[in-house]
């Protein structure tokens, strides 16, 4: 099963969004915890450190490391949430 976890500074951006895109959001993470391969879905970050992943929902972009991974179960950090027009700054 795969973890996700906010830091406290995403955890307080993603408080800060509207309600609709808090609901979208969290809804395709509790899907995410279930799936099989993950990283299909997750695009790899270079140059872009300490974050390896995003995952693109919308409009919206969620910056991620990964911090562990155990055979098929990942756990990954929320660094940023954010619009895609802002989030990469």
């Amino acid at each position: 099963m795969n973890t996700f976890t906010f830091t406290k500074e995403a955890e307080k951006t993603f408080l800060k969004l509207p309600k609709t895109i808090q609901k979208r959001i969290f809804e395709k993470l509790k899907e995410l915890k279930t799936h099989d391969d993950i990283l299909s879905i997750l695009k790899r970050l270079t140059n872009f450190e300490p974050a390896t992943h995003r995952l693109r929902i919308g409009m919206y972009r969620l910056i991620l490391e990964l911090k562990c991974q155990q055979k098929n179960d990942f756990e990954f950090w929320i660094l940023d949430v954010g619009h895609r027009k802002d989030i990469y700054r």
